[in-house]
């Protein structure tokens, strides 16, 4: 009778084992392939093409791996099980993200390639830079600025520049990190902006927003600030633009999405950490128009908000219809006219910037240099500007020298 017994535990182990194998190998040819991810927010490999000059360099095998590793039957899934199942170990970090028993995900960026760009084969480009090159990048931007600056005060003496860089939000929500948590590094990215940038038309934003740190100023899931550290961010820099904010009690507030998740979070595959809420802040908004530019995305909205963004995954870019070459927004009504013409400068931290600064300049060009090809000292003419504002946060200034474009005239 027991001899019995144990042979049908043995059948059903060997039934089991063969299902774990053979299921996920029959499901991974029959489902379909997936090109894009939704929750991580990027292109996932495809079956690579075969060739000998491939296989021999290895090209084909390392793809191979990245193909089985992306379209895994069900991997979504898993992904957010490992990592539950880490985080229960207290392993608190997944990809680079600092999860915090809050419910925060924190990118960090203390973790540097050990390669040069100049070391690094054609396979390895696009990772992580050392440290010495993000330093070296926070250092020539810096050096872009201030030529530009000069630039400026020679050919247009009238215009006011303000330059602000937005922090991550490891630098400003240290009270969300874990305990002991090393944060030197990142404080040495500072530092070498201010070492570097000219004081006449700096304005120190990292201050500014740490004093708000107890407040929901960043998204949990996201490095974007919110619509109420913006908020903290133009009221700060009318003190440097020279303009009057208004009151935050001057906006009605209107939740807009109760289920954001963010690109921290599609990076850190914390499937359990509860979703953002995404605020809009209006005030006449009824009065503006928001026109986006471009040959394959020209567009207007009226008001500040492209709603439609709201139903997909990256509703961020619902403020102003997300990152384009070059949007103006303004009001289309001549009792309104002033002859104040800001330029804003920015990446996508001015999306949910602009919105506040039009309560005070009512016709407002932005443009983000990673897009934007066009001579800036023409353009500049061309929209007869007044005031500039260069708003290009952290991550980007210390990773990327597309502000070069700003000394082309």
């Amino acid at each position: 009778m027991q001899n019995k017994i144990n042979r049908r535990t043995d059948i059903i182990t060997i039934i089991i084992f063969l299902c774990l194998i053979f299921i996920p190998a029959v499901l991974f040819w029959v489902i379909p392939d997936i090109k894009m991810s939704e929750d991580e927010n990027r292109s996932l490999q495809q079956m690579p093409a075969f060739s000998a000059e491939n296989l021999v360099s290895g090209k084909f095998t390392r793809s191979m791996a990245k193909y089985y590793a992306d379209q895994f039957p069900f991997r979504n899934t898993f992904v957010g099980v490992k990592t539950l199942f880490s985080w229960g170990f207290l392993i608190n970090e997944n990809k680079g993200a600092v999860i915090t028993p809050e419910g925060w995900l924190i990118q960090r960026f203390d973790k540097y390639s050990e390669k040069s760009i100049a070391e690094k084969s054609s396979e390895e480009l696009g990772g992580d830079l050392t440290f010495d090159e993000n330093m070296a990048n926070i250092k020539n931007n810096c050096g872009y600025i201030n030529n530009f600056y000069e630039n400026i005060k020679d050919l247009y003496p009238d215009i006011n520049l303000t330059v602000a860089v937005p922090p991550r939000k490891i630098d400003v929500m240290t009270n969300k990190l874990p305990a002991f948590f090393p944060v030197d590094r990142n404080e040495k990215y500072f530092a070498e902006l201010e070492k570097y940038i000219n004081q006449d038309i700096y304005f120190n934003l990292p201050d500014v927003l740490k004093s708000h740190n107890e407040e929901y100023i960043y998204y949990r899931t996201d490095h974007h600030w919110t619509t109420l550290g913006a908020y903290y961010a133009y009221n700060a820099l009318s003190e440097k633009m020279g303009y009057t904010p208004l009151s935050i009690n001057n906006f009605t507030i209107e939740i807009a999405s109760e289920d954001f998740y963010g690109v921290t979070w599609s990076k850190a595959g914390a499937k359990w950490i509860k979703p953002d809420i995404i605020t809009y802040f209006k005030r006449f908004d009824e009065l503006y128009k928001t026109e986006i530019h471009g040959s394959d995305k020209s567009r207007i909205l009226y008001g500040f908000y492209d709603i439609v963004q709201l139903s997909k995954k990256d509703k961020y870019a619902s403020f102003l219809g997300g990152i384009n070459s070059h949007i103006s927004v303004y009001i289309d009504n001549d009792y309104f006219k002033r002859k104040e013409k800001l330029l804003l400068i920015a990446d996508s931290f001015g999306q949910s910037l602009a919105p506040f600064l039009a309560c005070n300049y009512y016709n407002i060009e932005i443009i983000d240099t990673r897009f934007f090809n066009d001579n800036i000292y023409d353009f500049i003419k061309e929209y007869d500007i007044t005031d500039i504002l260069i708003l290009v946060n952290m991550e980007n200034l210390s990773t990327q020298n597309n502000l070069v474009k700003l000394t082309a005239k």
